[in-house]
């Protein structure tokens, strides 16, 4: 692994992607014209129709970009009556009713959330059967989770679910998260400084070089920090409230972009301990 100075450093700054806008909100009012055989019948219409190559369902990111831009997909892959929860209230939504979501996909970049670089494994994993897609409303302290699993091969939308963050095992690093996303002095507070920098070196894709760079550097190169929502996939990864580390990464979608925050707890506060920029 090579050193970079800070001089290199600075040649190599980038223009950080910006931060698109969520996806549309479910329709999840209560329906009472469709009925569940009309729905059946709908599907059986729909299969049909679909050319759906054998090997989309092996990892659940090939079938979600197709889930999330397929239209007549997304009605074959959704469970209905879809089941829809909101805090307490449990409601279905009906084929008739079902609103085309594209989920993250519309994004230039989404968000994961893991307790430790082993755990970041879980998405490469190709026997996950049960894959949690959240929307996280840091302004709010709610989420919306769309439960997706695979039953005979085949992934479908099982439910979506609206609840608050509270008691949630992410709960205080979320809050930290969104106070240092909107609040340049407190995010200059908890950033460590020299603060370790990864990044890939540019007369070698297949190397990396590491540097330590100043607080106002780490301004200068950071990524677009979500606002008001994030979003998270849990394959399956373990979440604990007493974990001593957060890594949130940010992804591309087809991009080849990649950005990875660590963040470290020491004494009940958090700090950006280090930062990868791995885009290519």
């Amino acid at each position: 692994m090579k050193t970079l100075s800070i001089g290199i450093i600075v040649l190599l700054l980038f223009g950080a992607c910006s931060n698109g806008q969520g996806a549309k909100r479910v329709n999840s009012g209560v329906v009472t014209v469709d009925s569940v055989a009309a729905d059946s019948v709908a599907a059986d219409s729909v299969r049909a129709m679909m050319d759906v190559p054998e090997n989309l369902d092996e990892t659940f990111d090939d079938f979600v970009y197709t889930y999330a831009s397929d239209k007549q997909f997304q009605l074959y892959r959704t469970h209905f009556p879809l089941l829809y929860k909101e805090d307490s209230v449990q409601t279905t939504i009906a084929r008739s009713a079902w609103i085309h979501d594209a989920l993250y996909t519309n994004l230039e970049f989404y968000n994961m959330l893991f307790d430790s670089e082993p755990d970041m494994e879980y998405e490469k994993k190709t026997d996950v059967n049960r894959v949690y897609v959240s929307w996280l409303f840091l302004d709010t302290s709610k989420t919306r989770r769309y439960h997706f699993e695979r039953v005979n091969g085949r992934w479908m939308l099982e439910d979506i679910e609206e609840t608050s963050l509270k008691n949630d095992p992410n709960e205080d690093f979320l809050q930290f998260f969104y106070k240092f996303c909107n609040d340049s002095i407190f995010q200059r507070e908890h950033v460590e400084s020299p603060l370790k920098f990864v990044t890939t070196d540019p007369d070698d894709d297949f190397n990396v070089m590491e540097a330590f760079i100043e607080v106002d550097q780490w301004f200068a190169f950071r990524p677009n920090l979500p606002r008001d929502k994030m979003t998270n996939i849990n394959y399956g990864q373990p979440y604990s409230p007493s974990s001593k580390e957060k890594i949130v990464t940010f992804r591309g979608i087809g991009s080849g972009y990649s950005n990875t925050l660590f963040f470290s707890r020491k004494h009940d506060e958090w700090y950006l301990s280090s930062f990868e920029d791995l885009s290519n």
